[in-house]
């Protein structure tokens, strides 16, 4: 859904317990509704809109939007996964704040708790209180948060907790730095009282099936259809959630990739999907977040077949699946574990996942995914326009004589264009032979991909490239270490927030 659309959506309803507007930006204001918000059941508040809703827009949106996000941080005790976001419609900036109901309620405010109640925000009474207290001690139950009985210190991946305590750093998401592992965990209630709990095994473990068998998730590349039953590639995934994440993204780049080119003349290399990868990375993402972990019988299965792909999850869904089509809240089955992909930075903003599926798939001129949601399960069918026909080389040959079919009915212009790509693709390829030694071709294609997309867009961040390429965390910040480490990109700017990535004059020189 574009954003015009989902702004349009949002100024169509009235003022509710979830939907609050703002003329004006209003620290004090924002923070006790935000507050009153996460005691209730989430909620989204629009800045820039008068009380008739008449447009008005927010000047110097994108400094707003830091300095709002930090100062929620900072402020709401105890902490909280808060998404700031700058829109854009008619012409104007707005902010969009979007918090899931709290999972540590009560939630305080500058000494006070609020709440929402119909469409205003208010202080608590001491029965509402009261309520939120006795609430919070029935989400102490979950399954997530018991103990995992046996789990030690070195059963868990130190190094993916470090990875996110520095995405989380990076990103300005914590309030205090706590970069020592154990203070960490126990911190976003992990660890408690001498035990790590089954969000810590299903995030960090190293062999989380050891503990919990039901964490497995299964791959599988079906050659011949539902009743051939001849699978082409089948695999058990037993990592933990990142682990997993970056298991399933090698699978898709595996069996769905079928062509590689350059966008006109804009330097941006794109590998074509079967699927739309940003799609399939917001099915992936809601499956494991939102799977219903503590069933002896939880399962997560993604199987390719040749014209579609599902992803099969346990769990309940809150939501039809016209609702989910439309703008709404997320409410995540499982809050721990999803803070803990927020501040790794997977999550970007609540309640988009399925939106960004819809738009993905439009835009690749694909028929509208269809969710099925039963009692116990979710399933997420896309369906694809390109036939895989048992292997990956028979969609290349497809593409490549549709290519050739385009050049027999192309003009001079077209093959100077043609031209043009191959050069440039050719002096990245070649400034990454001789630069960087010791890694496989593979890792080389995909060196290729991300310093096409530098070059197409310098001055992102890391998170952009991940949105164009569709790498995994782990590999991009893998992939842009060898291109730095080659000479072949630098980083510019005084931090992580405000800097971003360059093309080296030697590697500008390699290009001109």
């Amino acid at each position: 859904m574009k954003t015009e659309q989902l702004i349009k959506d949002l100024l169509k309803q009235d003022k509710s317990g979830q939907l609050e507007f703002k003329e004006v930006v209003r620290k004090d204001d924002i923070g006790k509704t935000i507050c009153g918000f996460l005691n209730n059941k989430g909620g989204q508040l629009l800045i820039g809109i008068a009380n008739n809703k008449e447009i008005k827009g927010i000047k110097n949106a994108d400094k707003w939007r830091f300095e709002i996000e930090q100062y929620l941080i900072k402020e709401l005790v105890p902490e909280a996964p808060v998404m700031v976001s700058v829109e854009n419609y008619d012409d104007k900036q707005l902010l969009l704040i979007k918090v899931w109901e709290g999972s540590k309620q009560p939630y305080i405010f500058n000494g006070s708790i609020y709440y929402r109640r119909n469409d205003k925000t208010i202080q608590a009474s001491s029965k509402e209180i009261s309520e939120l207290i006795h609430k919070r001690q029935e989400t102490e139950i979950h399954w997530e948060r018991q103990a995992a009985l046996g789990v030690e210190l070195e059963d868990l991946d130190i190094e993916e907790i470090e990875k996110t305590i520095e995405a989380a750093f990076s990103d300005n998401k914590m309030k205090d730095i706590k970069k020592e592992p154990l203070e960490f965990l126990s911190y976003y209630g992990l660890f408690k009282n001498g035990n790590f709990t089954n969000a810590a095994v299903v995030l960090f473990a190293k062999k989380p099936a050891r503990f919990i068998p039901q964490v497995r998730a299964r791959v599988a590349f079906l050659d011949h259809g539902k009743t051939g039953d001849v699978f082409k590639d089948d695999q058990l995934l037993e990592g933990n959630l990142f682990k997993n994440i970056e298991s399933i993204q090698q699978f898709f780049e595996k069996h769905l990739s079928f062509s590689r080119k350059f966008e006109n003349n804009n330097w941006k290399r794109t590998d074509d999907y079967v699927f739309p990868m940003a799609a399939l990375r917001e099915g992936v993402m809601n499956a494991l977040v939102h799977r219903e972990y503590g069933l002896a019988s939880s399962a997560l299965s993604i199987i390719i077949y040749k014209d579609k792909l599902e992803i099969t999850n346990s769990g309940k869904s809150p939501f039809n699946q016209s609702e989910l089509k439309k703008n709404h809240l997320s409410m995540p089955y499982n809050p721990d574990i999803a803070h803990i992909v927020f501040l790794r930075g997977y999550i970007e903003k609540i309640g988009r996942g399925t939106l960004k599926i819809l738009d993905a798939c439009k835009q690749a001129d694909l028929k509208t995914p269809v969710w099925e949601i039963g009692e116990q399960t979710v399933k997420l069918t896309f369906f694809g326009n390109v036939k895989l026909g048992g292997s990956v080389e028979g969609a290349n040959k497809e593409a490549s004589k549709e290519t050739a079919e385009r050049v027999d009915e192309g003009t001079i212009e077209g093959t100077v264009e043609g031209t043009v790509e191959g050069a440039i693709e050719g002096a990245i390829e070649g400034a990454i032979e001789g630069a960087i030694e010791g890694v496989t071709k593979g890792v080389k294609d995909k060196l290729a991909i991300l310093l096409s997309a530098i070059a197409a867009n310098e001055g992102n961040r890391v998170p952009e490239y991940k949105e164009v390429t569709g790498f995994a965390d782990s590999s991009i910040e893998r992939y842009i270490k060898h291109l730095r480490d080659g000479g072949l990109i630098e980083f510019r700017g005084e931090s992580l927030n405000t800097g971003g990535y360059y093309l080296t004059k030697k590697m500008k020189s390699k290009l001109k």
